[in-house]
């Protein structure tokens, strides 16, 4: 089994696992990064995923992965 350490998210960890600046969504308040159509948004020194116009809370690596999972049914590897 696989140990993960405990990172805070921030950009740099997120272009690590491949997304990138969603430019057509990102605007003054808030900045998109998207991977396979999986959106993160930065607002308010916080992140969150973003689905229908509900923000769910992101606080670190360990939880973007395990949200990315039941989502999209497939683990979340660094590129």
């Amino acid at each position: 089994m696989e140990t993960i350490e405990m990172k805070l998210l921030s950009k740099d960890i997120l272009h690590e696992y491949g997304f990138s600046e969603n430019e057509m969504k990102t605007d003054a308040k808030k900045e998109v990064l998207t991977r396979d159509n999986f959106d993160i948004v930065f607002k308010d020194g916080n992140y969150y995923y973003s689905n229908l116009g509900i923000d769910y809370p992101l606080k670190d690596l360990s939880a973007l992965r395990k949200f990315y999972k039941e989502v999209k049914n497939c683990e979340l590897t660094s590129v």
